[in-house]
Protein backbone atom coordinates (compact mmCIF):
# COMPACT_ATOMS: atom_id res chain seq x y z
CA UNK A 1 0.00 0.00 0.00
CA UNK A 2 1.34 3.57 -0.88
CA UNK A 3 0.50 4.82 2.40
CA UNK A 4 2.69 2.23 3.87
CA UNK A 5 5.81 3.97 1.71
CA UNK A 6 8.27 5.89 4.56
CA UNK A 7 8.55 9.13 3.37
CA UNK A 8 11.64 11.27 4.85
CA UNK A 9 10.54 14.96 5.77
CA UNK A 10 13.46 17.69 4.77
CA UNK A 11 13.37 21.12 6.34
CA UNK A 12 13.15 23.93 3.20
CA UNK A 13 14.88 26.77 2.92
CA UNK A 14 14.04 29.71 0.28
CA UNK A 15 15.27 32.60 -1.45
CA UNK A 16 14.42 36.14 0.21
CA UNK A 17 12.15 36.51 -2.79
CA UNK A 18 11.29 35.43 -6.10
CA UNK A 19 11.61 38.78 -7.96
CA UNK A 20 14.15 40.78 -6.26
CA UNK A 21 13.82 44.29 -8.30
CA UNK A 22 10.62 43.98 -10.09
CA UNK A 23 7.86 41.97 -11.24
CA UNK A 24 6.24 42.61 -14.42
CA UNK A 25 2.69 41.28 -15.79
CA UNK A 26 2.35 40.84 -18.84
CA UNK A 27 -1.36 40.50 -20.83
CA UNK A 28 -0.62 39.03 -24.61
CA UNK A 29 -3.26 38.35 -27.27
CA UNK A 30 -4.02 34.69 -27.58
CA UNK A 31 -2.95 34.41 -31.43
CA UNK A 32 0.34 36.04 -30.73
CA UNK A 33 3.67 33.72 -30.83
CA UNK A 34 6.20 36.87 -31.08
CA UNK A 35 5.14 39.49 -28.78
CA UNK A 36 6.54 37.88 -25.77
CA UNK A 37 10.00 36.27 -26.60
CA UNK A 38 10.27 40.53 -27.80
CA UNK A 39 9.46 41.49 -24.79
CA UNK A 40 11.94 38.89 -22.85
CA UNK A 41 14.51 40.24 -25.20
CA UNK A 42 13.78 43.59 -24.58
CA UNK A 43 14.09 43.12 -20.51
CA UNK A 44 16.93 40.45 -20.51
CA UNK A 45 19.86 42.76 -19.45
CA UNK A 46 17.55 44.33 -16.32
CA UNK A 47 18.95 41.18 -13.27
CA UNK A 48 16.57 40.47 -10.92
CA UNK A 49 13.45 41.14 -13.20
CA UNK A 50 10.58 38.79 -14.00
CA UNK A 51 7.83 38.51 -16.29
CA UNK A 52 4.95 36.77 -15.75
CA UNK A 53 2.43 36.65 -18.81
CA UNK A 54 -1.24 35.66 -18.84
CA UNK A 55 -2.98 35.72 -21.89
CA UNK A 56 -6.41 37.72 -23.39
CA UNK A 57 -9.16 35.64 -26.13
CA UNK A 58 -8.98 37.30 -29.53
CA UNK A 59 -9.11 36.12 -33.13
CA UNK A 60 -7.01 36.14 -35.88
CA UNK A 61 -7.90 39.07 -37.71
CA UNK A 62 -7.51 42.45 -36.70
CA UNK A 63 -10.20 44.59 -37.32
CA UNK A 64 -11.30 47.93 -34.83
CA UNK A 65 -14.08 45.65 -34.33
CA UNK A 66 -12.41 42.75 -32.70
CA UNK A 67 -9.99 44.99 -30.84
CA UNK A 68 -12.74 46.45 -29.27
CA UNK A 69 -14.08 43.08 -28.15
CA UNK A 70 -11.38 42.39 -25.72
CA UNK A 71 -12.28 44.74 -23.56
CA UNK A 72 -14.28 42.33 -22.21
CA UNK A 73 -11.77 39.87 -21.42
CA UNK A 74 -9.47 42.45 -19.78
CA UNK A 75 -10.26 42.35 -16.12
CA UNK A 76 -10.49 37.81 -16.06
CA UNK A 77 -7.05 38.15 -17.90
CA UNK A 78 -5.48 40.45 -14.94
CA UNK A 79 -6.76 37.97 -11.97
CA UNK A 80 -4.83 35.29 -14.07
CA UNK A 81 -1.49 37.14 -13.23
CA UNK A 82 0.15 35.58 -10.36
CA UNK A 83 -2.25 36.21 -7.64
CA UNK A 84 -0.67 37.25 -3.81
CA UNK A 85 2.61 38.41 -6.47
CA UNK A 86 3.55 42.49 -6.02
CA UNK A 87 3.63 43.74 -9.79
CA UNK A 88 5.45 47.02 -10.79
CA UNK A 89 3.81 47.50 -13.63
CA UNK A 90 1.32 45.01 -16.08
CA UNK A 91 1.58 45.58 -19.66
CA UNK A 92 -1.35 44.83 -22.26
CA UNK A 93 0.27 44.01 -25.08
CA UNK A 94 -1.29 45.34 -28.17
CA UNK A 95 -1.19 49.07 -29.59
CA UNK A 96 -4.26 48.66 -32.00
CA UNK A 97 -6.14 47.55 -29.35
CA UNK A 98 -5.25 49.66 -26.39
CA UNK A 99 -6.34 52.69 -29.17
CA UNK A 100 -9.55 50.92 -30.26
CA UNK A 101 -10.63 50.29 -26.68
CA UNK A 102 -9.58 53.46 -25.46
CA UNK A 103 -6.60 54.00 -23.42
CA UNK A 104 -8.65 55.11 -19.97
CA UNK A 105 -11.14 52.00 -20.29
CA UNK A 106 -8.06 49.65 -20.66
CA UNK A 107 -6.73 50.81 -17.66
CA UNK A 108 -9.91 50.76 -15.56
CA UNK A 109 -10.38 46.95 -16.44
CA UNK A 110 -7.19 45.78 -15.33
CA UNK A 111 -7.41 48.19 -12.54
CA UNK A 112 -9.97 46.35 -11.33
CA UNK A 113 -8.24 43.41 -11.08
CA UNK A 114 -5.37 45.17 -9.73
CA UNK A 115 -5.58 47.94 -8.13
CA UNK A 116 -2.87 50.37 -8.12
CA UNK A 117 -0.65 48.99 -10.34
CA UNK A 118 0.49 51.34 -13.46
CA UNK A 119 -0.91 50.15 -17.01
CA UNK A 120 1.47 49.89 -19.60
CA UNK A 121 0.45 50.57 -22.90
CA UNK A 122 2.39 50.47 -26.37
CA UNK A 123 0.33 53.30 -27.59
CA UNK A 124 0.73 55.48 -24.48
CA UNK A 125 4.77 54.43 -24.05
CA UNK A 126 5.16 55.53 -27.74
CA UNK A 127 3.81 59.25 -27.12
CA UNK A 128 6.41 59.30 -23.70
CA UNK A 129 8.85 58.24 -25.39
CA UNK A 130 8.62 60.26 -28.64
CA UNK A 131 8.30 63.04 -26.31
CA UNK A 132 11.43 62.07 -24.42
CA UNK A 133 13.60 62.50 -28.04
CA UNK A 134 11.98 65.50 -28.43
CA UNK A 135 10.39 63.97 -31.57
CA UNK A 136 7.16 65.78 -33.25
CA UNK A 137 7.42 65.01 -36.54
CA UNK A 138 7.69 60.97 -37.29
CA UNK A 139 7.33 58.31 -39.99
CA UNK A 140 4.93 55.36 -39.14
CA UNK A 141 5.69 51.84 -40.51
CA UNK A 142 2.37 49.32 -39.95
CA UNK A 143 1.80 45.88 -40.65
CA UNK A 144 -2.06 46.60 -40.48
CA UNK A 145 -5.19 45.94 -42.79
CA UNK A 146 -5.54 49.42 -44.01
CA UNK A 147 -8.79 50.63 -41.76
CA UNK A 148 -6.59 49.82 -38.67
CA UNK A 149 -3.76 51.56 -40.20
CA UNK A 150 -5.62 54.64 -40.80
CA UNK A 151 -7.09 54.61 -37.16
CA UNK A 152 -3.70 54.08 -35.55
CA UNK A 153 -2.49 56.78 -37.43
CA UNK A 154 -5.02 58.93 -36.36
CA UNK A 155 -4.11 58.37 -32.58
CA UNK A 156 -0.87 59.92 -33.31
CA UNK A 157 -2.31 62.91 -35.51
CA UNK A 158 -4.86 63.31 -32.46
CA UNK A 159 -1.88 63.20 -30.17
CA UNK A 160 -0.40 66.34 -32.31
CA UNK A 161 1.79 64.44 -34.23
CA UNK A 162 2.73 65.38 -37.45
CA UNK A 163 2.89 62.39 -39.82
CA UNK A 164 5.50 62.94 -42.56
CA UNK A 165 4.98 58.93 -44.51
CA UNK A 166 2.69 56.44 -43.52
CA UNK A 167 2.81 52.71 -44.65
CA UNK A 168 1.44 49.63 -43.66
CA UNK A 169 2.33 45.66 -44.86
CA UNK A 170 -1.47 45.58 -45.22
CA UNK A 171 -1.58 41.72 -43.51
CA UNK A 172 -4.55 40.30 -42.01
CA UNK A 173 -3.52 39.24 -38.38
CA UNK A 174 -0.76 37.36 -36.11
CA UNK A 175 -0.76 34.20 -38.56
CA UNK A 176 1.31 36.71 -40.40
CA UNK A 177 2.67 39.35 -38.82
CA UNK A 178 4.58 36.92 -36.24
CA UNK A 179 6.21 35.87 -38.92
CA UNK A 180 7.41 38.74 -40.29
CA UNK A 181 10.89 38.75 -41.29
CA UNK A 182 13.50 41.36 -40.10
CA UNK A 183 14.80 41.67 -43.28
CA UNK A 184 11.40 43.42 -44.71
CA UNK A 185 10.71 45.72 -41.65
CA UNK A 186 14.37 46.68 -41.91
CA UNK A 187 14.06 47.78 -45.84
CA UNK A 188 10.73 48.93 -45.19
CA UNK A 189 11.82 51.08 -42.47
CA UNK A 190 14.64 52.39 -44.21
CA UNK A 191 12.06 53.79 -47.64
CA UNK A 192 9.09 55.11 -45.42
CA UNK A 193 11.51 57.33 -43.09
CA UNK A 194 11.32 60.66 -44.43
CA UNK A 195 14.17 62.68 -44.27
CA UNK A 196 12.30 65.60 -42.53
CA UNK A 197 11.19 63.20 -39.73
CA UNK A 198 12.86 62.97 -36.39
CA UNK A 199 11.85 59.88 -35.28
CA UNK A 200 10.60 56.16 -36.94
CA UNK A 201 7.84 54.92 -35.19
CA UNK A 202 7.08 50.61 -36.17
CA UNK A 203 3.87 49.99 -34.49
CA UNK A 204 2.47 46.11 -33.67
CA UNK A 205 3.17 44.54 -30.69
CA UNK A 206 2.73 40.91 -33.06
CA UNK A 207 5.90 42.21 -35.11
CA UNK A 208 9.32 41.04 -33.48
CA UNK A 209 11.56 44.22 -33.56
CA UNK A 210 14.43 43.66 -31.06
CA UNK A 211 16.74 42.16 -33.95
CA UNK A 212 16.27 45.41 -36.52
CA UNK A 213 16.61 48.60 -34.32
CA UNK A 214 19.87 49.04 -34.17
CA UNK A 215 20.00 48.32 -37.88
CA UNK A 216 17.55 50.94 -38.95
CA UNK A 217 18.83 53.11 -36.31
CA UNK A 218 22.65 53.32 -37.80
CA UNK A 219 21.35 53.87 -41.35
CA UNK A 220 18.51 56.30 -40.51
CA UNK A 221 20.82 58.33 -37.67
CA UNK A 222 17.52 58.84 -36.02
CA UNK A 223 15.74 57.02 -32.43
CA UNK A 224 13.59 54.04 -34.16
CA UNK A 225 11.15 53.56 -31.63
CA UNK A 226 8.60 50.22 -31.69
CA UNK A 227 5.98 48.79 -29.79
CA UNK A 228 7.13 45.97 -28.07
CA UNK A 229 10.16 48.66 -27.08
CA UNK A 230 8.49 50.91 -25.37
CA UNK A 231 6.41 48.69 -23.57
CA UNK A 232 8.93 46.86 -22.39
CA UNK A 233 11.31 50.47 -21.82
CA UNK A 234 7.59 51.77 -19.70
CA UNK A 235 6.92 48.61 -17.86
CA UNK A 236 10.56 48.59 -16.00
CA UNK A 237 10.55 52.52 -15.48
CA UNK A 238 7.23 52.20 -14.25
CA UNK A 239 8.71 49.49 -11.97
CA UNK A 240 11.07 51.99 -10.49
CA UNK A 241 13.98 50.10 -12.82
CA UNK A 242 16.23 52.93 -14.61
CA UNK A 243 18.83 50.48 -16.06
CA UNK A 244 20.64 51.68 -19.21
CA UNK A 245 20.76 48.70 -21.08
CA UNK A 246 22.77 48.40 -24.44
CA UNK A 247 21.78 46.73 -27.75
CA UNK A 248 18.12 48.09 -27.43
CA UNK A 249 18.03 51.52 -29.36
CA UNK A 250 19.04 55.00 -28.21
CA UNK A 251 15.66 54.71 -26.23
CA UNK A 252 17.43 52.52 -23.53
CA UNK A 253 20.87 54.21 -23.52
CA UNK A 254 19.43 57.74 -23.54
CA UNK A 255 16.89 57.75 -21.38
Amino acid sequence: MARDIPIDRIAPEFRETISPRAALGFIALATDRATLRDFLDFTAGAEGVDTHPTRIAFTDKVTPETLAEMAEGLEASARLLVPGQPLGSISYACTSGTIAIGEARVAAEIGKARPGVPVITPIGAARTALTRFGARRISLLMPYMVETARMVAGAFAEAGFGLDRVATFDVGGDPEMNRMSPEAIISAGRAVCADESEALFISCTGMRTRPVIESLEAALDRPVLTSNQVMAWGALRAAGIDDRLPGQGRLFTEH
